[in-house]
């Protein structure tokens, strides 16, 4: 049985007449692959209850039960976890090595279970501390995949809370509606602050440090204490609740250690080229860019180059640049998993908010209550004179981590480089600026050379799938073919401005309608429509993404249509969307849960955003820029267990023109800038020479060039 088909459950359970032991809490542990509950008070009496579900869930979960609860217990209670987390060595007077847990066993021998599940790490609990309040939640969230279910309300986990008092439970789901959605999310947010210790109202702590530093509370009564009888107790054990809570250090508890995920597997295995480039950045004096495939891991070993520069120099400040708020978003994610809470600053009201989160970060790194910060900005902040003039403030160590590194190269960063940075680490797929020689010296000169490469071609196969390539030729029209005459005489005519100046507006600017013209053929519409009735079923496609120009907004409208004509459930994602960052991040969830079947796009997912679930592209419009390609193809490669995915697809649109046995020597640069796309794309597909594979649409070109 999965969440989604558990029968019967009530939106609302008011306890002990209704059973939602029974209807909600049984089959929601005999179903979800993870439980975590956040609660005010917690009794191992609850097992006897719970048992068939906990039971399964243990069985057939390899994942923990985890807990986050106040730090009063029962006396039986505190003994038992005490057991349970005491080394195998201290324990004489009772064996749990041959202890087996079966629904029976639980409801006979709770305390024993309890001490069991512990040393084995089925269950985890953490004490959560306040220095003049009480924790007071009462949330269960089961979760199998991307669906949660949400119980919360007024009962705690303790026998009397589910079967004896008069309480009142609320359910929700994910995925019924907007407003369960946004209940359930709110509570596993709040669980993962509190749980990784980043809910500032709150210290969270391990179970064997409170009772390492005797930070347990005991009551003797079978019911828990009142609000008002919990202060008497504090007052009775430690002199005054404000007092206990001075007496303690709370600053050595306020966030855990910058440290590496201990599942991460970075120095052999499929990442190990992770290990080699942290290594080599190292050894370049933390300084140097790491050219690595898209997918290949990058915020990774980024963080990890962090620590180790961490290790040796503290305190520190590390300031991440990244080009687009989804990607920010990811970076801020990606660092919680090394115990660290970056500052989104794109977060923050304007300039003043974002020198009032410096300001802090400033302060804790100075008095000594952090020894390294984190904060993320965009490209554009990054440079800021405002926001540099703050940096240059701070005394201790900085690091730059810029990801997309190649988006530095233009003039507002390189005009004004913050040369104030002691570190610096480039990220990118794609270092080196095409048809931008002095952009791309400057950008070395700035963060070193690249000591690192992990290409595309090394990649496939190890830590990217494999991917199958199909060219879809568009023939433009015979308007379409004399508007790219003209502009191409218009470009000769004046290629002599390239000389005097390299960018000039208004060369780059035939050059752009050019391209525009190719990327917004009238026909690809026409041919898109006509692979996807031929190639696939418009009802089963699926994490599937659609690029489309953006030099010109009539291409993704006709997409749309298209799509809608269809039944299919899409949604565009451009830089109308992303602003909002609730929205873009319901959108991608949608989309890798299947809900929404397509992305349509034009470049904003070119860079950075990272959705494993990604299986198919039709890529309607392409640059010249070669940058692109590879971005666009590691985008796709990612591995996704969730799906099993085993390898990607591309079709590409080309645009040629009309007849090609008939070519002159304009039209022959039309065929000459599609090819090098075509053939970059080709090389690694592993549907290469195969009959509907690309190599037949190269000879086909490289003929009508040539012969």
């Amino acid at each position: 049985m999965r969440l989604r088909t558990i029968p019967d459950i009530q939106p609302l359970y008011i306890l002990p007449k209704d059973p939602v032991t029974k209807d909600v809490l049984i089959p929601c542990f005999q179903s979800a692959t993870s439980v975590d509950c956040m609660m005010g008070f917690f009794s191992s009496e609850i097992l006897v209850s719970l048992a068939p579900g906990l039971a399964s869930f243990i069985d057939c979960s390899d994942e923990s039960l985890r807990l986050i609860i106040s730090p009063l217990l029962r006396t039986e209670d505190r003994e038992a976890i005490e057991l349970g987390t005491t080394s195998v060595e201290d324990i004489a007077r009772e064996s749990l090595e041959d202890f087996i847990v079966t629904e029976n066993a639980i409801a006979q021998h709770t305390l024993k279970c309890l001490s069991w599940m512990l040393r084995h790490g089925r269950v985890e609990i953490k004490i959560a501390l306040m220095k003049d309040a009480l924790f007071h939640p009462k949330v269960w969230l089961f979760r199998e995949g991307n669906d949660v279910i949400a119980a919360h309300g007024s009962s705690n986990m303790t026998y009397a809370g589910i079967e004896k008092n008069i309480e009142q439970v609320s359910i929700s789901k994910s995925w019924e509606d907007t407003n369960q959605s946004y209940i359930t999310e709110k509570f596993c947010d709040q669980f993962r602050q509190l749980w990784t210790n980043y809910d500032e109202t709150c210290t969270v702590i391990p179970i064997p440090r409170a009772i390492e530093e005797n930070l347990l509370k005991t009551y003797n009564s079978d019911i828990p204490p009142t609000e008002a009888e919990l202060h008497t107790l504090y007052e009775e054990q430690t002199g005054s609740i404000d007092e206990s809570s001075a007496s303690y250090n709370y600053d050595k508890l306020s966030r855990p250690p910058f440290a590496i995920p201990s599942y991460l597997r970075y120095e052999d295995g499929p990442f190990e080229h992770q290990g080699k480039a942290i290594k080599a950045w190292c050894e370049a004096g933390y300084h140097g860019i790491l050219e690595m495939a898209t997918g290949s891991g990058k915020t990774i070993t980024a963080m990890i180059c962090a620590h180790r520069l961490y290790n040796v120099e503290k305190p520190l400040l590390i300031v991440v640049a990244a080009p687009y708020i989804p990607l920010i978003q990811q970076w801020c994610d990606e660092i919680l998993s090394f115990r660290l809470k970056a500052v989104n600053l794109t977060e923050a009201n304007g300039a003043k908010g974002r020198a009032l989160e410096l300001n802090k970060l400033k302060r804790r790194l100075r008095n000594g209550s952090s020894d390294v910060e984190v904060v993320v900005v965009t490209h554009r902040t990054l440079c800021n004179s405002g926001f540099k003039t703050e940096l240059e403030k701070y005394d201790c160590k900085t690091l730059l981590i810029a990801d997309e590194v190649h988006n530095l190269g233009s003039e507002g960063f390189i005009t004004d480089p913050p040369d104030f940075f002691d570190y610096r680490l480039g990220l990118s797929a794609t270092p080196i600026r095409q048809y931008d020689e002095v952009g791309t010296e400057q950008l070395f000169s700035f963060f070193g050379p690249i000591v690192f490469q992990f290409t595309l071609e090394e990649a496939i196969g190890r830590c990217l799938v494999e991917y199958e390539y199909y060219v879809h030729p568009v023939e433009l029209t015979e308007d379409e073919m004399e508007k790219w005459y003209e502009l191409t005489e218009r470009i000769g005519k004046n290629a002599w401005r390239q000389e005097e100046d390299p960018n000039d507006e208004y060369l780059m600017k035939l050059l752009r309608d050019r391209r525009a013209l190719l990327e917004n053929a009238e026909n690809k519409i026409a041919v898109l429509e006509n692979v996807l009735t031929q190639r696939e079923d418009f009802d089963r496609l699926c994490h599937t993404l659609i690029y489309t120009s953006d030099k010109a907004p009539q291409q993704l409208k006709d997409v749309n249509a298209l799509l809608n004509k269809h039944g299919v459930l899409f949604h565009q994602l451009t830089h109308e969307e992303t602003p909002d960052r609730k929205k873009t991040a319901q959108i991608i969830q949608s989309f890798q849960e299947g809900t929404l079947r397509i992305l349509t796009a034009k470049r904003v997912l070119d860079e950075g955003i990272n959705i494993p679930q990604i299986e198919k592209a039709f890529i309607l419009a392409s640059t010249t820029v070669e940058r692109q390609w590879v971005q666009r193809r590691g985008r796709l490669l990612r591995t996704c267990s969730k799906t099993g995915k085993t390898h990607s697809e591309i079709h590409d649109f080309m645009a040629l023109p009309p007849d090609l046995d008939n070519l002159d020597t304009r039209a022959r640069a039309l065929i000459e800038s599609e090819l090098k796309r075509i053939q970059a794309f080709a090389y690694l597909a592993k549907n290469f020479g195969r009959p509907d594979g690309p190599l037949s649409h190269i000879d086909q070109l490289v003929k009508a060039l040539y012969t």
